[in-house]
């Protein structure tokens, strides 16, 4: 779990100063015990206790960035229990904790986002019962977020945003607890407020508004949106905008500019969930808000009956993978969630798979191919750091854990898709919903749901790609032979795990025919394989739709470019310098890698390095084709960084000359034709 410094903060009412001390000792022998990263593990595997259901009251005050709350927070043991460990955002102070029937408990935040609560006397197992929680801060940045570097609480004029991962009200460490919840949230009188749940009728005080939500359901309703309204006279201001969209309710909560996308992007969800309802089932609920946030945040975030889209997420055309992975999340977790942290695959691997699939609904098999290969490449760039068994070893928002769980998680529903068939497949998925709605799903349930839908025992795909790391590298060699019916290609296929077990698709590409596909059976590190052609046989690939998650040296670079990619996006430039010469290494024809290299070095400002990368990138392979005008691009903005601004529009003109314009690359060019370069101040 995510962990973060801060200063030792107690607090109790006066009258009880003297009992708090008492127990300081104590606290801070179960933060060292509690709080580390093992025993948290523990923790959630032990699950000492559940939380059932909040009652929030939250007053925002959008001025001056603060929210105060009160959260009552509904509870049952599952052993006999005296502590209890929450995680609340290190900017929110708690002033007092009281039990049932009002009596004060002790009570410790330290060390960041961790809360403790001395429930004074053992619970009884199995007994219910609940504490009340007051508290208060400011969110106005970034800083002190769960989530470094983004903002996933906040609150302030513009709008405000409390997103369940932003820990804006107490949450068990692990955060997988499903739970019911009533919230009341007191706004300024101009904004409107967007909450899982039945809304009450909203009460009016003067200068402020309270909404109320009710949701009945174990889940995870725990964001809440407040939006100014440009109806309410801020003429920056949200627009609250229906969208036509057949069998859903949408209704969309757009920022000032950005209205325009309404029709597209209501169209685009109300095909999505569709979609996902004909192939897992229909949500309890048709109703879907789609709401924007600031581009501090998250990317996206959705919960029951609510999407929360950043400004960046809105684009022409739609974003359709990001909102379908958005919209399959209210599948999964929201309607069905992972039992543990090790589960978590079912959770965001199949919400990634989900969005995949429906690319191959809406922009057809090559497109799906594309997206599973890109997929696939991901999943490999930290295949080896853990089992998906053991994701909750990782931390969240990591590149390891986007890896493992969400990619490579991805990649084992495609292949199981693959080993069980399309009609197994989705029976298992429809039988999830069905069997688990509200309710958390193991990885072992979902295996026996799986092989109850194709009656085949997959044991051995669930060890091979859950609970083991390790990735097959193909090898093929072919003959051909002439038939008096045309051609047969003889071929062996070969790779190095020796428990290996999975079918293995082969296509073979003829002359001036469709290529031809075979499913050939592989157990263990060879399998042979006979394919009739009418024409001669060009070309044999192995596995050419990505069905499974494998390597070959096409696979190899684009995987150590990946990790190169990270690298210059964590800041650590000489890291990735060492990671694209890598790539050179194995091929030193590589445009891409070389122009890789020359952006590190460019924002480094080695101009001399940067140019002879550039170079070397034009004179290369020239793959992908954009690399061409960004290179000229690029080497036209170094010579007007060193004062050479004839040979820097000489490079502009090579550009606008390609007629190339990826990524605004022409208008660039123009953008430098009429005024030079400069380098921005450090």
């Amino acid at each position: 779990m995510r962990t973060h410094n801060g200063p030792a903060v107690s607090s109790r009412r006066t009258g009880h100063r003297l009992g708090f001390l008492l127990v300081t000792t104590l606290f801070a022998a179960v933060f060292a015990a509690v709080f580390t990263d093992t025993s948290l593990r523990a923790q959630a595997n032990g699950d000492p206790y559940h939380v059932t259901n909040y009652v929030i009251d939250a007053e925002l005050f959008p001025s001056t960035h603060l929210l105060k709350a009160k959260a009552r927070i509904d509870f049952t043991p599952a052993a006999d229990l005296r502590l209890l460990a929450f995680e609340l955002h290190s900017n929110l102070r708690v002033s007092d904790v009281v039990d049932a029937t009002g009596k004060s408990m002790h009570f410790e935040q330290q060390g960041g986002q961790r809360l403790a609560v001395d429930m004074l006397n053992s619970i009884p197992a199995g007994t219910a019962s609940s504490i009340t929680v007051s508290y208060e801060g400011s969110l106005a940045s970034a800083e002190g977020s769960p989530i470094e570097n983004l903002k996933v609480a906040y609150v302030g004029p513009e709008g405000s945003y409390l997103l369940y991962p932003g820990r804006w009200f107490p949450v068990r460490p692990d955060g997988l607890d499903r739970f019911s919840a009533t919230l009341h949230v007191t706004v300024p009188s101009d904004e409107v407020v967007v909450a899982s749940g039945t809304p009450s009728s909203p009460v009016r005080q003067p200068g402020t508004v309270t909404y109320g939500f009710q949701f009945d359901q174990p889940s995870f309703p725990g964001s809440v949106v407040a939006c100014p309204l440009q109806d309410a006279g801020d003429p920056k201001g949200y627009k609250v905008i229906p969208a036509v969209a057949s069998g859903a309710d949408i209704t969309l909560y757009l920022k000032a500019g950005h209205e325009g996308f309404a029709a597209s992007y209501g169209e685009a969800a109300g095909n999505i969930m569709g979609f996902f309802s004909d192939k897992f089932g229909p949500l309890p609920s048709g109703h879907l808000a789609i709401v924007e946030i600031e581009d501090g945040s998250l990317s996206g975030y959705a919960q029951p009956g609510m999407v929360v889209l950043a400004s960046r997420a809105f684009s022409n055309p739609v974003n359709g993978k990001l909102l379908a992975q958005m919209i399959a999340h209210l599948w999964w977790p929201c309607l069905v969630s992972p039992a543990t942290p090790d589960d978590a695959f079912l959770n965001d691997g199949l919400a990634t798979y989900s969005s995949a699939m429906y690319v191959q609904e809406s922009a057809g098999d090559n497109a799906f191919e594309d997206t599973m290969h890109e997929i696939s490449i991901g999943a490999l760039t930290h295949e080896d750091a853990a089992p998906i068994s053991l994701a909750g070893h990782l931390h969240e928002f990591t590149p390891e854990y986007q890896s493992i769980v969400f990619q490579k998680g991805a990649m084992v529903f495609h292949m199981l898709r693959w080993v069980i068939g399309d009609d197994a497949f989705n029976k298992t998925l429809q039988a999830m919903t069905k069997q688990y709605a509200w309710k958390p799903i193991a990885t072992d349930e979902f295996q026996k749901l799986a092989e109850k839908a194709s009656k085949q025992q997959l044991t051995y795909f669930f060890a091979q790609w859950v609970s083991s790391t390790g990735v097959p590298q193909f090898k093929r060699t072919w003959a051909v032979y002439k038939t008096p019916t045309g051609y047969q290609v003889v071929g062996k296929i070969t790779q190095d795990l020796d428990i290996f077990r999975m079918p293995v698709e082969v296509r073979v590409y003829p002359e001036h025919r469709r290529p031809q596909n075979e499913r050939v059976d592989m157990v263990g590190t060879t399998a042979d394989f006979t394919i009739n052609t009418i024409t001669k046989p060009v070309r044999v690939v192995v596995d050419p739709a990505s069905r499974l998650l494998k390597y070959d040296d096409q696979i190899k670079i684009s995987v150590e470019m990946a990790r190169g990619d990270q690298l210059v996006q964590q800041q650590a430039l000489l890291e990735a310098v060492k990671q694209y010469q890598d790539v050179l290494d194995i091929n030193k024809n590589y445009s891409l890698a070389h122009y890789r290299l020359a952006e590190v070095f460019f924002k480094l400002r080695n101009y001399n390095a940067a140019a002879e990368e550039l170079r070397a990138a034009l004179a290369g392979d020239l793959d992908p084709k954009w690399v061409e005008v960004w290179s000229h691009l690029t080497l036209g903005k170094i010579f007007d960084a060193t004062g050479q601004r004839d040979r820097a529009l000489n490079e502009y003109q090579r550009a606008l000359q390609t007629n190339d314009n990826t990524q605004g690359a022409l208008d660039e060019a123009n953008k430098y034709m009429a005024k030079p370069y400069a380098e921005p101040s450090r």
